[in-house]
């Protein structure tokens, strides 16, 4: 009976602490826009996992803040990408996570297709999210940032398309938060992001499966306010005429 008292107490801490990250990379689509009219519409789901710690428990620690070093976010996604002109695209993004937070982003981008089938992409936004709650409270943050993808399209008899995105930007986010005990502290700060990202997609000429990482580095949030890694899946379609 302690036994799964104590299990039980230790799933609650851990779908608590999922509220803890500040920020996580977010897997947006790489379109690669061919033309205009071109539309691009990506739909999955996410995992996150927590890489900065390490070890088992230790009795000093205790399952709190051992959960902190051992978590994972999960959630679903969704973009969408349209070329609005020969040289232009817009983009929107949403994902929701296991505790209903959100995450919305919208961009506006330049392309430019070649011979070989590779396309580059320029693309510059801002959007906003909920970084999860703390003692009833919600944390909001904000986001600036400006990508640039290249990759190749219908490679194949296998009709895949490849590529990787580079993205940089800034995150609005400071406060004060305790945790569950209220015996520790920290400031969830301001902070610069670099998200480096790859995918792979192959089906059919109009739907395929994609599969996307995503990695972040973070100059000025705190260990483990943020998760560096998220991992997504999901369908891609692809429809509209363009030349």
């Amino acid at each position: 009976m302690k036994r799964a008292i104590l299990n039980l107490s230790t799933l609650a801490a851990l779908f608590l602490l999922i509220g803890c990250a500040s920020y996580y990379p977010q897997v947006v689509d790489i379109p690669l826009i061919q033309g205009k009219g071109d539309t691009r519409f990506n739909v999955g789901c996410f995992a996150a996992p927590e890489l900065n710690g390490k070890g088992d428990i230790t009795p000093d620690e205790g399952y709190f803040k051992a959960s902190l070093r051992h978590n994972v976010n999960f959630g679903f996604h969704g973009t969408l990408s349209v070329g609005v002109s020969d040289i232009l695209a817009v983009q929107a993004y949403t994902s929701f996570d296991a505790l209903l937070r959100c995450h919305l982003q919208g961009a506006l981008g330049l392309y430019k297709g070649f011979e070989n089938n590779t396309v580059i992409e320029m693309y510059g936004g801002g959007g906003f999210g909920t970084a999860g709650f703390w003692n009833l409270e919600t944390d909001f943050y904000s986001l600036c940032f400006t990508q640039f993808n290249i990759g190749k399209t219908s490679v194949g008899n296998g009709n895949l398309d490849y590529g990787f995105g580079l993205k940089g930007g800034y995150v609005f986010n400071d406060y004060e938060e305790y945790n569950i005990h209220y015996s520790d502290k920290a400031n969830k700060k301001n902070s610069w992001i670099i998200e480096p990202s790859a995918f792979i997609r192959f089906g059919g000429k109009k739907a395929k499966m994609n599969i996307m990482v995503n990695y972040m580095w973070a100059d000025n949030i705190p260990k483990p306010y943020y998760f560096p890694l998220s991992i997504g899946m999901g369908l891609n379609y692809k429809f509209g005429k363009y030349k």
